[in-house]
């Protein structure tokens, strides 16, 4: 009898624990799975770095949780998204968290809890703050490809910028083609069937821009846009 009762409340405590809603509770708890199965990803794009924070599994009702526990905590993420396996393997669930200001919140609050994805948060942190250029970021980052604690390729160093400084250079950059396309000029004929094509076909400012062969700051401001 004691037996039975053993296995009966070890059943529940079974079923309990796969229940979604009670799975994570703690940064602790969702500091340590990243540390394991989640990652850091970084693209270079002109001027800055961009990161997303990472946290894959086969199991959905995990990932609902990390999401569930995410938003619950003021983190923006996307809805869990699905990637078909090969042949034999499962299927795998993600979300991403990629507004700036939820990256930065959320390293800040698991990198205590994280030792070997430690390193990749504090340079998230430190970029994000204004502490790195771009380049020291990515060095950092190559440096833990070449250890093996990090997966990835080893990228070229090319912002010598602070994220401050890259925004900066950006808005600047897009002011003066602001102030060059103004001063472009398009016949009434041909602004027209520009905006006929954007309204008729919804083609993006790029592929206006290729068909037509005006620089896309002239695109938009044909079509009256911010």
């Amino acid at each position: 009898m004691l037996g039975a009762n053993l296995l009966v409340q070890s059943g529940v405590g079974l079923r309990q624990s796969k229940r979604p809603s009670e799975a994570y509770r703690t940064w602790e708890q969702v500091g340590g799975y990243f540390d394991g199965d989640g990652n850091v990803g970084v693209e270079v794009v002109r001027y800055i770095l961009r990161f997303r924070i990472r946290f894959s599994d086969t199991w959905e009702p995990q990932i609902q949780s990390i999401r569930t526990f995410m938003v619950g905590n003021g983190i923006a993420s996307t809805e869990v998204g699905r990637e078909k396996a090969r042949k034999g393997q499962l299927d795998a669930f993600r979300i991403d968290i990629g507004a700036v200001s939820s990256v930065l919140k959320a390293g800040e609050l698991m990198l205590p809890h994280c030792v070997k994805k430690a390193e990749d948060l504090r340079i998230v942190i430190d970029y994000i703050e204004g502490r790195l250029t771009g380049n020291e970021a990515i060095e950092r980052f190559n440096e833990e490809v070449r250890i093996g604690r990090r997966s990835g390729l080893i990228r070229e160093l090319t912002l010598p910028f602070t994220r401050p400084q890259g925004l900066r250079v950006k808005e600047l950059e897009n002011a003066r083609k602001a102030r060059e396309a103004y001063h472009v000029n398009v016949s009434k004929e041909v602004q027209e069937e520009i905006r006929r094509t954007h309204e008729g076909f919804g083609l993006s400012f790029v592929k206006l821009s290729k068909k037509y062969g005006y620089s896309v700051s002239v695109i938009r401001r044909v079509l009256g846009a911010p």
